[in-house]
């Protein structure tokens, strides 16, 4: 296979840098550029239902597909001064060696300038844009999604933060992002969102913070979706208005915390709008200085679907475990249950789509071993399921993969 031949030649590379006891530096170490190469194997890659033929969906017997992705790119960490200019991009180069209608040529970049001004003003300048293919997971009107869906996200966005007094500091921030879709089919989930928001925030002696936060929404839909004959316009607004906290509970754990209400206004059909509580609960926990626990439980709905005309109202629970086995051996886990509540489909008001619920599971494990500054070899496992209140909404599907990193 194309992909094994790429990791054998990528991993006899690594095996003559094993021994080097550095990289390379590259501009006193602000510059790196690096190389990567990524063998995955995924036994459902269009996550199609047990209770399917697949030949009926997808014109083949073959559920799974083993692909590789080969990556070229370069970081950079510049400090000038009290400022700080970082960011990454990468060119990913994905094959499948039988569903060869995924493959693409991807890219993901990003640049993040972190500015300084006197003692009292800081904040952040950044911007993202990248190419990946949309998740295969997704559902259309009760029907599995089988067509590549190549997705194209911008943004952009500026924070600035003042302290009024030792104690009382105010922050604004500024976002806009543009996701538009390959596909015919799904340009009418193509999005522009501009957001504001506003922080007022108490912080104390022991640098925790308790505050206020406004943030306002505009969202354009520039292609109406057409329902019943009718063209809907997906257009909204959206604000809300919540109490936020950081708070070290003590020298090894940490809380973060907001709470709050959230409405969504559209510009057709009203019937689809929402107004609820939301919430988003994180504790960290370090009992040693290897062994780290993150628990996260949130309630909220979604900003942009990749698919799915609309948003989804979700609850979600989830534990990060990571540890340092050694300076070279880390392994992270990650268990996550997401239980998603399909709203704002025009769809469901007209009475052409049926509501839908559906609860999530993942669990994953990584394991990455650094011989070198110069390499880093991954393991990665990977299991997913649905199940869905939609009929052959459900799926299993097991991911794994192994990948290689050289830096210069």
């Amino acid at each position: 296979m194309v992909a094994r031949r790429g990791l054998g030649v990528a991993l006899t590379v690594a095996g003559a840098l094993v021994p080097a006891t550095s990289a390379f530096a590259l501009w006193d170490d602000r510059l790196e550029l690096f190389a990567s190469e990524t063998v995955a194997h995924d036994d459902n890659v269009f996550r199609i239902s047990s209770g399917l033929d697949p030949t009926s969906v997808l014109g083949s017997p073959y559920v799974a597909d083993t692909y590789h992705t080969t990556s070229f790119g370069l970081t950079f960490d510049v400090p000038v001064g009290r400022q700080r200019l970082v960011g990454d991009y990468a060119r990913n180069y994905t094959r499948y060696d039988r569903y060869t209608l995924l493959d693409l040529n991807g890219f993901d970049g990003r640049a993040l300038w972190s500015w300084q001004i006197g003692d009292d003003l800081n904040g952040q300048l950044g911007y993202r844009e990248r190419l990946a293919l949309a998740s295969l997971a997704n559902i259309q009107s009760g029907l599995q999604s089988t067509t590549p869906d190549f997705l194209t996200a911008k943004e952009a966005f500026f924070d600035a933060a003042y302290k009024l007094t030792a104690r009382w500091q105010i922050r604004g921030q500024a976002n806009w992002m543009e996701q538009s879709n390959s596909a015919a089919e799904r340009k009418v989930n193509d999005i522009h969102i501009e957001t504001g928001a506003f922080t007022v925030s108490y912080i104390t002696p022991a640098n925790n913070q308790i505050g206020v936060n406004v943030t306002v929404a505009s969202a354009r839909a520039p292609n109406p979706v057409l329902e019943a004959g009718l063209p809907i316009d997906n257009s909204y607004r959206q604000q809300h208005l919540g109490a936020v906290a950081e708070w070290a509970l003590s020298g090894h754990s940490r809380l973060n915390l907001r709470a709050g209400r959230v409405t969504r206004d559209y510009d057709q059909l009203p019937e689809r709008n929402f107004a609820g509580p939301t919430f988003f609960a994180g504790y960290e926990w370090k009992p040693t200085g290897k062994l780290t626990f993150t628990a996260v439980a949130q309630k909220d709905i979604s900003a942009t679907e990749e698919v799915n005309v609309g948003f989804v109202a979700f609850k979600r629970f989830a534990l990060y475990p990571s540890w340092q086995a050694t300076e070279k051996i880390s392994i992270d886990g990650g268990f996550e249950r997401s239980d998603r509540d399909y709203r704002g489909d025009p769809g469901l008001v007209l009475g052409t789509v049926a509501p839908r619920t559906e609860t999530v599971r993942t669990a994953a494990l990584a394991v990455s071993y650094r011989p070198t500054r110069a390499v880093m070899i991954n393991l990665a496992l990977r299991r997913e399921t649905r199940t869905s209140s939609v009929e052959f909404g459900d799926y299993e599907a097991n991911i794994a993969s192994i990948g290689i990193r050289l830096g210069i």
